[in-house]
């Protein structure tokens, strides 16, 4: 580890800003704890009859720092024992900004023997969900599934997902339960699941979801089963674990709060940035964040903020500015992160759409406006009058 590695990791567990910390009233307990500490070091025996010398504060400045040295120590160790103590911890280092994401989560894993975890992502603190996964994982489908003339398509039987959202519980079963086959209930986590099994799949192929309330959040777990009751034997395998254990079980995909920075960069090589690009913006950036997911907010920031300057440009007729943005967004065919992220989904693809359309300012099927903020997240991308698009081809 380096030390630049290590600060961030000591600066990610100080849960006490140093401005605050320096305000707090501190003088008088740091003076009794120091002398209580020098007392069971160096005991010092009082002649007969006179009373134990005391010290006066200005010959306190070295044990005082000592004592902050200590502290730190101190700091340092409840640190870097974080995911580790007694029962099946892994004893992981675990920066205190990645315990407080898995804590904001209901902190449940699936733990039916051959399941894992194969995706996760944090929106924001009531919201989030998990993808589970028994056996390989298959190739990525680029041609979706339809009903259609095949008849109906077979609920996947080696997948699972988990999700945690605000709202209440009844708005959620009156949604689920309107298009189910059978509804029946199930214990779970210590409470009662409304399960309903939706209409359609095959025989030995369903497609199941049990909604309850947990940890004061509406949970839904979904997926595939050959019937209810093999749905609640599954239901029923879904634990509350310890935060190391759930940060421990999250894979590889997932970016670790401490590589956060570093993961953020490497993406943004062979990118173009805006002038006033600031990564502090990107959404979800402070969450537990597949890298697929991280990827799509880097480059959505990116773009978005090229999009705004293009609408702006074009309101105001500033053709070269025009230029600049729809050059920029030009390259991202050959952004580095979308190619990546191109086996795993779609979003690179709808983003290209995007940058190809800045040349026209329209796009097919709706507005170039309501499209941006829906399929990239951007807003006031109001192209309103100006030039149709640049000055060059």
């Amino acid at each position: 580890m380096t030390d630049d590695q290590l600060l961030k990791l000591l600066r990610a567990a100080d849960p006490l800003p140093a401005n605050r910390a320096a305000a707090l009233p501190l003088g008088a307990a740091e003076d009794e704890l120091l002398d209580l500490l020098l007392a069971q070091a160096h005991p010092v025996a009082a002649p007969p009859g006179n009373p134990a010398p005391t010290r006066g504060r200005r010959r306190r400045v070295l044990p005082r720092l000592a004592l902050a040295v200590a502290a730190v120590s101190v700091a340092m160790m409840a640190f870097l024992s974080l995911g580790s103590g007694p029962g099946d911890r892994s004893g992981t280092v675990w920066a205190a900004q990645q315990v407080r994401f898995a804590e904001a989560s209901p902190l449940v894993l699936l733990q039916a023997p051959g399941w894992r975890v194969e995706y996760a992502d944090e929106q924001s603190a009531q919201e989030g969900e998990l993808h589970f996964r028994t056996g390989p994982t298959p190739p990525r489908q680029t041609t979706p599934q339809f009903a259609g003339d095949t008849g109906p398509v077979p609920a996947d039987l080696t997948v699972a997902q988990l999700n945690w959202r605000g709202g209440t519980l009844e708005n959620w079963i009156k949604d689920r339960g309107h298009d189910a086959e059978v509804s029946a209930t199930a214990p779970v986590l210590g409470t009662t699941a409304h399960v309903y099994q939706y209409s359609g799949g095959t025989p030995g192929h369903r497609d199941v979801t049990a909604l309850f309330r947990y940890d004061g959040r509406v949970l839904e777990f979904r997926a595939g089963a050959a019937d209810v009751t093999a749905f609640k034997a599954l239901l029923a395998t879904l634990t509350r674990v310890d935060t190391d254990t759930w940060l421990s079980a999250m894979p590889p995909s997932v970016v670790k709060t401490t590589d956060r920075d570093t993961a953020i960069q490497g993406m943004l090589r062979g990118i173009p940035v805006p002038p006033g690009f600031d990564t502090g913006q990107i959404k979800g950036a402070d969450l537990t964040k597949d890298r697929y997911q991280l990827g799509a907010a880097v480059t959505g920031l990116v773009s978005c903020r090229w999009l705004q300057r293009w609408a702006k440009a074009r309101r105001s007729g500033d053709s070269a500015a025009v230029d600049q943005a729809v050059a920029a967004m030009a390259t991202a065919k050959d952004w580095p992160i979308l190619r990546e992220m191109q086996k795993e989904g779609d979003y690179p693809r709808v983003l290209w759409e995007y940058a190809d359309a800045m040349r026209s300012g329209q796009v097919k099927g709706g507005s170039f406006e309501e499209g941006a903020s829906s399929a990239l997240g951007c807003s006031g991308v109001q192209i309103g009058p100006g030039p149709p698009g640049p000055s060059k081809p």
